[in-house]
């Protein structure tokens, strides 16, 4: 790696505590979505209604260990696994966090752009854009899970992190 290389990596390398945050420090402060299984994180989840929207990992994410999956369910019934089976999120989700405090995970399943936006001051929502460029947006409560330093871990330990 050249010396401009590296430098640029340090400017996006997260901070000491993302790089050290433990699951045992923050585990109280995850949601457990019905979708995610006990062995599972609950990184963010949105209930509207009769439907549930999840993002699940393992405890642990590498580039090259553990999985990141979106589940969604309508009436009790999961309707959509992204992706089929579960992977490591490399090349596969994106995750950002901006200046505001606000984080996002991106990802297209099918040809429609999903979002899962992560407010730290307000409602999260999932907004979607069908491949005909239609934009549909629902509304969530409060989550602030993305913003954890643990979350924020996995994202840059897998691989996800935009700029990463």
């Amino acid at each position: 790696m050249s010396v401009a290389a590296s430098a640029l990596a340090q400017d996006h390398a997260p901070v000491s505590s993302i790089t050290t945050a433990t699951w045992a420090q923050y585990k109280g402060d995850y949601q457990q979505s019905p979708l995610c299984g006990k062995d599972e994180i609950t990184l963010w989840t949105c209930e509207t209604g009769k439907r549930v929207y999840s993002l699940c990992s393992s405890h642990e994410m590498t580039r090259t260990s553990g999985h990141m999956q979106y589940r969604a369910s309508d009436h009790g019934k999961v309707v959509l696994t992204y992706p089929a089976e579960k992977r490591t999120p490399l090349g596969t989700f994106v995750f950002n966090s901006y200046g505001s405090g606000d984080a996002s995970v991106e990802f297209t399943n099918n040809g429609y752009g999903y979002t899962l936006f992560d407010a730290l001051r307000g409602d999260s929502s999932i907004h979607v854009v069908a491949p005909s460029g239609k934009q549909t947006e629902i509304q969530c409560g409060g989550n602030q899970t993305l913003q954890l330093n643990y979350s924020m871990r996995l994202m840059y330990d897998s691989g996800v992190w935009a700029g990463n």
